[in-house]
C-alpha cells in the first residue's frame, strides 16, 4: 500500500528534524554512558590493581618488618659496646695517675721533713693532709707545688695550717688542695709543644 504524506513540506522538514535530534541526543547519551562504563571500568580495574600492589608491598614489608628489628637491636648493641669501649678507654688512659701524683709528691716534699698522711683524688683535684717540721719546710714544699708542670697554676691552696705536738715536738699539720693535670692531657700538651 502505498503511503501519502499529506502534511506540508516545512512541518515534515521540522518533525524529521526532531526526529534526527533526539535520535543523535539518544545517541550522544548512549555514547556517554559507555564512555562513563569504560572509565568506571577502568578506573575499577586500577583500583584492584593497585589494591593488589599494596598488598603485595605490605607483605614484603611484614616480612623485612623482622630484619628491620634485627638491625635496631645490633645498633643498640653496637652502641653499648662502643659506649663500653669509650669507658673502658677512658680508664685506660688514667688509670696510674694516683701512681703518678705519688711519685710527684714524692720528688716535690722536702725529704724527711714532711709526710702525708692522707691523700685524696676527686676527678682533678687533690687534697693532700700530712705533717711537716716548720712552716718553711710547708712553704717550700708549696712553691715545688706551685711550680710543678703537672699542677695547674694558681690552684694550690693551702686550707688550713695548725701546730700539732707530737712526742714533745711542735709540729705543723696542714691541708692542701690543687687541681692536677692528668697524665693524657700533659701528653697532649707535649705533643702539640713539639708540633
Amino acid at each position: 500500500m502505498i503511503q501519502i504524506n499529506l502534511l506540508p513540506a516545512r512541518v515534515r522538514k521540522r518533525r524529521d528534524n526532531v526526529n534526527q535530534f533526539i535520535y543523535a541526543y539518544g545517541l550522544c547519551i548512549i555514547g556517554a554512558l559507555c564512555v562513563m562504563a569504560f572509565l568506571w571500568y577502568y578506573q575499577s580495574n586500577q583500583i584492584s590493581n593497585l589494591n593488589s600492589r599494596l598488598a603485595q608491598i605490605q607483605s614484603e614489608v611484614s616480612k623485612y618488618a623482622k630484619f628491620d628489628q634485627m638491625v635496631k637491636d645490633l645498633k643498640q648493641k653496637v652502641a653499648l659496646v662502643e659506649k663500653k669501649k669509650n669507658v673502658i678507654l677512658s680508664l685506660q688512659t688514667d688509670r696510674d695517675t694516683m701512681v703518678r701524683m705519688l711519685a710527684l709528691m714524692s720528688v716535690l716534699i722536702p725529704p724527711e721533713e714532711m709526710w702525708f698522711e692522707r691523700m685524696n683524688q676527686s676527678a682533678r683535684t687533690l687534697t693532700l693532709e700530712g705533717v711537716a717540721l716548720n712552716n718553711e719546710v710547708l712553704a717550700e714544699f708549696l712553691r715545688n707545688l706551685e711550680s710543678s708542670p703537672y699542677i695547674e697554676k694558681g690552684s694550690v691552696n693551702l686550707t688550713h695550717s695548725r701546730q700539732k705536738t707530737l712526742s714533745n715536738q711542735k709540729l705543723r699539720e696542714f691541708q692542701v688542695t690543687c687541681r692536677f693535670f692528668p697524665f693524657s692531657e700533659m701528653q697532649k700538651r707535649v705533643k702539640a709543644q713539639a708540633s
